[in-house]
Parts: structure tokens; sequence; C-alpha cells
């Protein structure tokens, strides 16, 4: 079995690939990451194709550019149109979603069967929620492009095989139209070697946010809560990219809150350490690996029931509604008042998520490889497969 893996950029891809590798599967990677990819795989299994993400930056850099979706309509299919170059005869063909539909008829062309990967929810229920959310709050979105909203719903159609992370996800596909048969659930994993238990040497009640400062992420909505505790001997830290729209209402709250701006990946398992529980209340994502490490690191979650996390509600933290400041008020003061029992939710994750690596994912994707091509092998002479 020969796997070409295409991804516009990192994503899991990257684990996957190395995963394949060991088991002998991985005929290329093509990304745009030449950094990630140079140093784990021989030259033979990687191709790099670096343009498309410095020519969006570019156009990123153009505010109304940028509003009207243009860095991922030029990033997204300059790649996919690139890419299509270096697919080499294989038997799958797993590809990341917006990068697919121009490479797709070559990997047809081998004979390979397409696996589609979606990391979140489908195209149309997260145009909606995204749309409603910045309306709510009169911030200009910066929206997806509408062709390549389109170019998803078409990838999705033509994928014999589509992966996606988490049961919501998997309801807004079904929601949209999604044949059941077309779907593989697979959640994500971590990284035992990068990702454990820490110490933490204070008593400070540290609520740690990571991931991208924007309102897809329900930001507001947390600092709202933050605002309304005021608890002592407390501190609320954000760790990531601060989105454009959300740098006003940080500002507003500036004094009550700790902006740490990118933390290398390798050195989060420090910041989860110092931290008291992770708050997460996206309104919409596939399944955030940030939920998976921060519970291999101990840490309660406090999650919305949008954010695919694998965390079971009242065991290894609380999984809340969205758009609730009150539920996360409500929440943070119950684990400010009860570090205890918090710890033992922490410590229950810790043991429940040993179980979500990047070994255990690699095999429930391979599964599917097989069913595909054993599905072909049965099929009989003539008959399409």
């Amino acid at each position: 079995m020969n796997v070409v893996i295409s991804v516009g950029g990192r994503f899991h891809a990257i684990e996957l690939a190395e995963q394949l590798d060991r088991r002998g599967y991985l005929e290329r990677i093509i990304t745009t990451k030449s950094w990630y990819v140079r140093k784990r795989f021989s030259s033979r299994r990687w191709r790099a194709i670096p343009a498309p993400e410095y020519l969006g930056e570019l156009v990123r850099r153009v505010p109304f550019l940028r509003r009207a979706g243009y860095y991922s309509w030029l990033k997204d299919n300059l790649f996919d149109a690139l890419a299509r170059r270096y697919i080499p005869p294989c038997d799958i063909f797993h590809v990341w979603g917006n990068y697919a539909l121009a490479s797709i008829p070559h990997a047809r062309r081998h004979g390979a069967r397409v696996v589609l990967e979606r990391g979140s929810t489908h195209p149309h229920f997260q145009d909606a929620i995204l749309r409603e959310e910045f309306a709510r709050y009169g911030i200009e979105l910066e929206r997806a492009h509408p062709q390549i909203l389109e170019k998803g719903l078409r990838e999705i159609e033509l994928a014999d095989r589509v992966i996606i992370p988490s049961e919501f996800v998997h309801r807004s596909f079904i929601a949209n139209g999604v044949p059941e048969e077309k779907l593989e659930v697979i959640p994500y994993g971590f990284n035992p070697d990068n990702f454990h238990r820490g110490e933490k040497t204070d008593d400070v009640f540290r609520v740690l946010f990571v991931g991208n400062i924007g309102i897809q992420k329900g930001v507001h909505y947390l600092l709202d809560a933050w605002e309304r505790l005021a608890l002592p001997n407390a501190e609320l830290v954000f760790i990531g990219k601060v989105e454009d729209g959300m740098r006003p209402l940080l500002e507003k709250h500036a004094a009550h809150i700790t902006l740490h701006g990118h933390v290398k990946h390798e050195q989060l398992h420090r910041e989860y350490a110092r931290a008291s529980v992770l708050a997460l209340p996206s309104l919409q994502e596939g399944s955030a690996l940030v939920t998976y490490e921060a519970m291999a690191c101990a840490l309660p979650l406090l999650v919305s029931e949008n954010t695919g996390s694998v965390a079971r509600d009242g065991e290894h933290g609380f999984v809340i509604p969205i758009r609730s400041a009150d539920a996360i008020a409500e929440k943070l003061q119950w684990f400010h008042d009860h570090p205890e029992e918090a710890a033992q939710m922490g410590r229950a994750g810790e043991e429940y998520i040993q179980e979500f690596t990047w070994d255990r994912y690699a095999r429930r994707v391979i599964d599917v490889y097989r069913e595909l091509l054993e599905r072909d092998a049965a099929a009989p002479d003539g008959e399409e497969k």
C-alpha cells in the first residue's frame, strides 16, 4: 500500500506521515512546510511547495483582500494546482480539504482512492455560525471566499471517504446532507513524549486559553465571564495570535488579562503545568488539539460543546453550551472554589487521554485505506469501483 499525502500547511498531516513512514506506507508528502518535513523524512519522501504561503501572506497584508477571503483563495488554489504535478503513482491519495479539487483527477489517473481530511465543521455550518456571530458584534468578518466554499463542497462529493475528528463535526455533515457511509469519525492524538504532567509551583488560580484569539474561539464570552468574576489571586492567560477584530476588545480588558503571544509547540507543556484549567469556549471547530495536550498534562477542561473535545462532561472538566458567559463564569467559579476536585478531574482526563495517541489515529486511518482497497479488490471485473 502506497500513500500520498497532500496538505497546504502542517496541521496533523506531519504526524500521520511519520506514522505511515514507520510502517513503510508513505510514498510522498506534498506540503508548503519544508522545515517540518526536511528533518523528518528522506528527500524522496517529500516535496515542498512554499510559494503559495508566501504569496498568500502578501495578499493577507491588504485589508480589503484579506476580508474578502482572497488569502485562502490564492493560497489554497495555487497549492492545489502546483501539488497535482507531484502526485506519483499511489494506492491512496490522502488530501486535506480545500487543497484537493485540482489534484483529485490526477490521483484518479493512477487508480488511487481518495481520502479527504476535513478538520472542521461542514462548510455551510461554519460559514453560517461565523457570519451570525460577527454580525451580532458588528465586526467585519474575514470570510471564506465563495469559490473556496464551493470547492470544499465539491471535494466532499468527489472523495471516496471523508475523515472528520468528532461527533460534533459528524452531526454538522449529516445535517447538510452528506451520506453517513462516506464519513469516518477519527479523533486526533497527542505525543506522550512532549505532553505529560508537570508540577505547578504557585497557588495562583490560572485560567489558560491556547489558540487563535478571536471570535470563532468564543474569546469575547470568556472575557465577559472573567470580568464579572473578579476572582482573588487569579490570572487569565492567553497564548496565541490575536486576530484583528479582537484587538479593541482585548484592550478594553487589558488590565485583567495576560497576553503571551506565540509559544513554541514543544514548550506548551510548561504553560499547561502552570495553569489550573484550560478554557476553550469555541463556537465551532473540529476537535482542538490543545484539549488533547492539556488533558495529557492533567489539566481539567472548560470547553463548549462545539469544541469537538473528547473530554467527558463532569469527569474531565465541563462541557458547556456555546455563547454563554453565564455558564463560563459559573464553572470557573466552581474550579476556583474546588481545587482538589478540579485536580482529580485533571488526573482522570490524563488517564483517559492516554489511548488517544498518533499511533492509534494512524491505525484507524489505515483501516479506512484497507477497507477501500479491499472493496476494490472484491468488485467484479468491469464493475465501477
